[in-house]
């Protein structure tokens, strides 16, 4: 079990790496480059 605190974590951390701010946005970066 995972607790929902260290999703949003491990979300936040892949959405800094990104350089977005969240899901809409991430997925709108990592299509065009073959990532998704």
């Amino acid at each position: 079990m995972v607790s929902e605190n260290t999703v949003k974590t491990h979300l936040r951390r892949i959405y800094e790496k990104l350089g977005v701010d969240n899901r809409h946005d991430s997925v709108s970066r990592c299509r065009p480059t073959g990532q998704l």
